[in-house]
């Protein structure tokens, strides 16, 4: 099987098809944010992907060969992609889905521009400009000084910076560990980030406002419906296949040639925003993304055409729960079996 999933038109339609249901999970965290705590909804989805973990992917043998300073540096790292998928997560309760997906791709624009101070890393004029237009499309998407404004749309953009450091950091640890073991760490961080919030929620609870975002991550927490079930257990399956399928790709094809599919997940979020809640993006949204889309995609073309390696060769923001690429001499057996 894992030789049939190398193989790169069915490894690049993989990584296409878990980029394509990556949304509907932010779409079900959405849905679920009108009545429980940002807080229980990581903790739930984190227990039951560390325990399949464990069980399909020798989590435990994967975490025991990890030597304790690699391991602290993996919850290091898994800290800063849980602060930017909380910054996420929290304004889906009040921002559209395309918006929220929209801004937070920008991530691999501020991965190339963070690159160059922090990993010496050297960017031509052409790469800046695709920088630039990114950041301009959102500015369209935000629109400060208007009347739709939201400071919500600011939060997202401090996720996808918050996610740019932690891919800076990735860069660093390229080669160390598995990735079983860096996935199961990550599992880890999410619960151990949860459960002091929970308690909160539990001990001081805030009382229902008009604040959604506030209420989102403050709230009592509650038994979850059969229905608030199905949807954890969906978002856990899909995390986890976007996981397999990204980190299988990036080992099996050029990164170049598989990045612009990451940006499958924009187009899709529109069509699961307007299927579940009927948002369509006003006119300064489209133009915003598609400014988005054509900054990330010509920064691609140019890495290709200079066939240089570049922090955009990275993962992008869905596949951030497997965001690393291991040098096939770095593997062990559990590792290939992820």
């Amino acid at each position: 099987m894992s030789g049939w999933m190398q193989r790169p038109f069915v490894a690049v339609g993989l990584l296409a098809l878990g980029m394509a249901i990556i949304p509907l999970n932010d779409a079900f965290i959405k849905l679920m944010s009108d009545h429980l705590p940002l807080a229980e909804i990581a903790l739930v989805r984190g227990v039951l992907a560390l325990a399949l973990m464990l069980v399909f992917a020798r989590g435990i043998t994967a975490l025991r060969a990890l030597p304790a300073g690699i391991f602290w540096q993996f919850f290091g790292r898994g800290m800063c992609l849980v602060l930017a998928m909380t910054l996420y997560f929290i304004p889906l309760g009040t921002l559209p889905l395309p918006t929220v997906i929209s801004i937070f791709f920008v991530s691999p624009l501020l991965i190339t521009l963070l690159s160059v101070p922090l990993l010496g890393e050297r960017i031509g004029i052409h790469r800046v400009l695709s920088v630039c237009m990114g950041l301009g499309g959102v500015l369209l998407i935000i629109q400060p000084g208007t009347d739709q404004f939201r400071i919500e749309s600011v939060i997202v953009f401090g996720a996808a910076l918050s996610y740019a450091l932690f891919q800076i950091w990735t860069r660093r640890l390229k080669a160390a560990g598995s990735l079983s073991g860096m996935v199961t760490v990550q599992q880890i961080c999410y619960i151990a980030a949860a459960l002091p919030v929970l308690a909160v929620n539990f001990i001081w609870p805030r009382p229902e406002s008009d604040n959604v975002s506030l209420d989102f991550l403050l709230r009592a927490p509650m038994m979850p419906t059969g229905q608030d079930m199905l949807f954890l257990g969906f978002c856990t399956l899909a995390v986890l296949f976007l996981s397999v399928t990204s980190s299988n790709a990036y080992r099996s094809v050029e990164a170049s040639i598989i990045a612009p599919f990451e940006y499958t997940a924009i187009p899709f979020a529109v069509i699961w925003g307007i299927l579940i809640w009927n948002e369509w993006p006003d006119a300064l949204s489209w133009g915003g993304m598609a400014m988005i889309l054509a900054g990330g995609l010509y920064t691609i073309y140019r890495e290709r055409e200079r066939e240089v390696d570049v922090m955009t060769g990275a993962p992008m923001p869905a596949s951030a729960a497997a965001a690393q690429t291991v040098d096939d001499g770095e593997q062990d057996g559990p590792d290939r079996g992820a």
